[in-house]
């Protein structure tokens, strides 16, 4: 790792922004990332899955911080409203309908005597939703990693379509900073609201794909041993069709549990992406 570090400041000129996440401009743009960007996150380990499932904003942003590739899942299968009317997808449905995706990314300058990642939740929910409350998804990891509050960030985007124009639209929350729950040694959590339709110039338009994630930023100082260790996180996300308000709680196991659970759908989770880890002596 150290002589790859090398190579990113020997061949790249650009600044190094670390201290926070600070992210800018609108959310799940139209791609139109440079090719400075795209080329520095090959150069930086990141599989063309990962670069094709993170949103512009995050990929922006691993290339400002000069983050490099540790580890990811990416998963794929069905979410289904356990109370919703409507009839679910045929039985000769190859591909689910709900894919996500966590990332773990290294910090190549951390705090003097740390270790530092980001993690990045993504998710696509192909689907229009019987039920359009206050939505919850999370991140949890273990090893006692602590979060930085500063670098809590989540966007949501809405697909929408109008068959009266036959057009399609997006809603789009922006890239919102904060979180809603919080353990500062475990894990971080999300609150928004879920669309089933959206208007724009007082026309309806009906959503059929819901896109989110979350970003977080973690540390944990070495203890000086030179052991190598291992860390996993996991993504959770909620979907809420009952009455009551659910909270989400943190297990370093790594996972994500929900209060009032009986009002919620709990999609399946991102597995676990282990990252590695050196405690340097220093």
């Amino acid at each position: 790792m150290n002589s790859f570090i090398s190579k990113l400041s020997l061949g790249l000129t650009a600044a190094i922004i670390v201290a926070t996440i600070p992210l800018t401009g609108s959310a799940f743009a139209k791609s139109t990332q440079s090719e400075e960007v795209y080329s520095y996150l090959k150069f930086a380990g990141y599989p063309n899955e990962v670069i094709a499932e993170l949103d512009d904003a995050q990929k922006q942003a691993i290339y400002n911080e000069k983050l490099v590739y540790s580890s990811h899942t990416k998963e794929n299968n069905f979410a289904f409203e356990s109370a919703a009317n409507t009839p679910q997808f045929s039985t000769f449905t190859t591909t689910g309908n709900w894919t996500r995706t966590l990332v773990a990314s290294k910090v190549t300058t951390p705090t003097k005597g740390k270790n530092e990642f980001v993690l990045d939740y993504n998710w696509t929910w192909n689907n229009n939703p019987d039920f359009a409350l206050m939505d919850k998804f999370g991140i949890a990891w273990s090893d006692d990693f602590d979060a930085y509050p500063e670098s809590a960030v989540y966007a949501y985007r809405a697909t929408g379509y109008n068959s009266v124009r036959n057009e399609t639209r997006d809603y789009s929350t922006g890239n919102v900073p904060g979180y809603k729950e919080w353990n500062s040694a475990a894990g971080v959590g999300w609150e928004y609201d879920i669309k089933d339709f959206f208007y724009y110039n007082n026309l309806s338009y009906v959503v059929n794909t819901h896109k989110g994630w979350g970003r977080i930023k973690i540390g944990k100082y070495s203890n000086k041993s030179g052991t190598t260790e291992s860390t996993s996180a996991v993504g959770s996300y909620f979907h809420k069709y009952g009455a009551f308000t659910g909270t989400l709680s943190f297990s370093p196991a790594p996972s994500v549990s929900i209060s009032y659970a009986t009002n919620y759908d709990k999609f399946a989770d991102a597995g676990a992406a282990p990252f590695s880890w050196t405690n340097y002596n220093w």
